[in-house]
């Protein structure tokens, strides 16, 4: 073999296991989850994860399949779906138990509680529909029979004498129910089951920190949280932003640090803690704007020992090719950012190129 052919093929050989082999670089995702900082989530995780708490998202379902929850779906029941059909349950449950994927976990959405468990209850299985109160009612009781120690409604449904019993029955046997209270501005939303006594509500709040809706139930017992331009894993592996009611999921996740961190105590118990640490904005205490304040969680879990949390699988980490998501811009092989890593080393072969021909010359 000539010189020149020889050092052509190794340049060919270099070219194509650069374009195989380019380290993995952040999808976009995690850097689009502000509210980490806000939340201090990284301080909060020290702590705990939330292992060894089963947290119910009542919904549309959930996509069992998205990288950034598998290993983290429990089985579903006959009335419980690991299938979502408009995106809203999985969005919910990335933004509670989200343990993102690829080296690391890096990349996608990291949810508040990523070692808690998540249990699907498909209730409004159509897109569009609010659902009906009576089989929210239904989802609830079967969450509380299935284990669950925090159950997520990210909707607001008609008002309804078994809805209320349902959710009078799961405080009774230790489960908290976690709820919207109020979605998009200027879009109309029923307060319930948010009105219910005992139930936490999630009011929704701006990057500022200021309410973005104000909330529908008017109770002074809600605590805010993130809830605007919210990036959330959907069906089908993609992500999407959100607005509104999808942050209840954030407060779901910190009910599910502080069921873990204090197992001890009661659902009641864990709803008070985040009220009571909750920083305290607008009129001096609890008002119907801010509720009890802003979420924090740096002081609900103050004083808790770092609990034991659950190890992620090699599925939390690691995704294959054919798992990769989609639907993120500039996740995939085309993505111009990836050659800059290889540029430099491109431009110095096809220098050796040349200088062999000219040497060969």
């Amino acid at each position: 073999m000539s010189a020149k052919r020889g050092t052509l093929v190794l340049v060919a050989a270099c070219l194509i296991g650069l374009a195989t082999a380019t380290p993995a670089y952040a999808d976009g995702v995690r850097s689009q989850q502000w509210y980490l900082s806000s939340l201090d989530l990284a301080s909060a995780q020290a702590v705990t994860k939330g292992g060894g708490v089963v947290v119910a998202v009542v919904d549309s379902g959930v996509d069992a399949t998205h990288p950034d929850l598998q290993g983290s779906i429990l089985p579903g029941t006959e009335t419980a779906g690991t299938k979502d059909s408009d995106g809203r349950g999985t969005a919910l449950a990335s933004l509670v138990a989200g343990h993102g994927h690829g080296a690391g976990g890096a990349d996608g959405v990291l949810g508040v509680a990523p070692g808690a468990q998540i249990l699907p209850v498909a209730f409004a299985p159509r897109t569009g529909e609010a659902g009906d109160p009576a089989a929210l009612a239904a989802g609830i009781d079967l969450a509380v029979s299935k284990g669950a120690k925090v159950v997520c409604v990210g909707r607001g449904v008609a008002p309804n004498p078994r809805l209320r019993e349902a959710v009078e029955n799961a405080l009774a046997a230790d489960v908290l129910v976690v709820a919207a209270d109020g979605d998009v501005p200027n879009a109309t939303f029923s307060p319930w089951p948010s009105s219910i006594l005992g139930v936490l509500t999630a009011i929704p709040l701006d990057r500022a920190g200021n309410v973005a809706v104000t909330p529908a139930s008017r109770q002074t017992s809600g605590v805010g949280v993130p809830g605007v331009d919210l990036i959330s894993a959907t069906s089908g592996g993609g992500y999407r932003l959100q607005t509104g009611a999808t942050g209840t999921g954030l407060l779901c996740g910190a009910a599910a640090l502080v069921r873990s961190a204090y197992p001890q105590m009661s659902a009641e118990q864990v709803a008070d803690r985040l009220r009571e640490t909750a920083t305290d904005k607008g009129p001096v205490g609890p008002d119907s704007q801010f509720g009890a304040g802003v979420l924090n969680l740096r002081a609900a879990l103050a004083g808790a020992t770092a609990a034991p949390g659950v190890s992620p699988s090699a599925s939390h980490v690691v995704v294959g090719p054919e798992q990769r998501p989609v639907g993120v811009a500039l996740t995939d092989s085309r993505d111009w950012r990836r050659w800059l890593v290889v540029l430099p080393l491109v431009i110095f072969l096809a220098g050796l190129v040349a200088y062999a021909f000219r040497r060969k010359a």
